[in-house]
């Protein structure tokens, strides 16, 4: 049975560098697993790694679209898939690292194929929000999939239109398409490490730390060049609803002051932390490792070197 190795947890945890240490210890290759990473140019944003290290620790799946590109969740899952093959035949394991819980759900529990959007699906969505309003989208996607609705609030904008999209394209709810099928189940035998912080000032202060990094950075610039060389760049776009991009483009649209910035990107990126431990929560046969703790972080070499022998 074919290994690999799941490395998950919240924003400023630590991922990145327990990644590098089990690079540098094992026959592994990473595998970013982290929806903002893969667009070009979203770099000081997403804490992406240098050039420098990016060729010293080699990652799979960063900067490969364009930021008015989309990239669905099926896609990342058989882009691994292939990738793995690749990986396996040069006898190493996959290491994969980053903190979209949603794809790694997806590998865990492949769904069932869904349709891709088009532009004409997504003007025709867009038209009836600016025509109608989200109440009356909710409204109608109560009618046609009461099953979603229960997993999406009201003022989900981008679930609500994506849940629509899908059933004006395929004819058929987007809850149909979340049966989990074994069929599609891969065979791996996972060691799945979970960072998960029991202190929750630590963590607060790493983000408060990274974000203000981040913008002396030149974060604001990086946005700029963003919207500069794709004119059509707006919050339509999954990239620039990324945290901290979508915080500085309102900024720069002039939707919020700019001196608000550093504490708005804060709160997100808390927000998002708190999200993505809630998933880890949730999930089943975790390794969980308290990242500020440093027996327990140290103990992650041993766990792997048993695992992969």
């Amino acid at each position: 049975m074919q290994k690999n190795i799941f490395l998950l947890g919240p924003t400023a945890s630590g991922k990145t560098e327990l990644a590098k240490s089990l690079y540098d210890n094992f026959p592994l290759e990473i595998i970013s697993v982290d929806s903002a990473q893969i667009y070009k140019g979203l770099d000081i944003g997403t804490a992406k790694l240098s050039g420098d290290d990016q060729e010293k620790y080699p990652h799979h799946l960063i900067n490969c679209k364009a930021p008015c590109e989309r990239y669905s969740v099926n896609e990342f899952r058989m882009d691994v898939k292939k990738i793995s093959t690749k990986i396996y035949k040069s006898d190493k394991v996959p290491l994969l690292v980053g903190g979209t819980m949603m794809y790694f759900n997806a590998l865990e529990h492949p769904l069932d194929e869904m349709p891709e959007s088009s532009d004409e699906v997504r003007e025709k969505v867009r038209g009836e929000l600016e025509r109608y309003g989200l109440v009356y989208l909710y409204e109608k996607l109560f009618q046609v999939d009461p099953d979603i609705v229960k997993k999406i609030k009201p003022t989900d904008t981008q679930r609500i239109l994506r849940a629509l999209e899908v059933y004006y394209i395929s004819g058929n709810p987007i809850s149909s398409y979340h049966q989990v099928g074994t069929r599609h189940e891969a065979k791996y035998n996972s060691l799945k490490i979970a960072l998960l912080p029991k202190d929750r000032v630590i963590l607060n202060s790493r983000i408060e730390a990274r974000v203000s990094s981040m913008i002396k950075s030149g974060l604001i610039e990086e946005v700029e060049l963003l919207i500069k060389g794709n004119p059509e760049l707006d919050l339509t776009y999954p990239a620039l609803r990324c945290v901290g991009y979508k915080q500085v483009y309102e900024c720069l649209t002039g939707v919020s002051p700019i001196k608000e910035l550093n504490e708005k990107i804060i709160i997100a990126t808390r927000q998002l932390a708190k999200r993505q431990m809630t998933w880890i929560r949730g999930m089943e046969n975790l390794l969980l490792i308290d990242p500020f703790n440093a027996m327990e972080l140290k103990s992650v070499i041993g766990r792997v070197k048993k695992f992969l022998n």
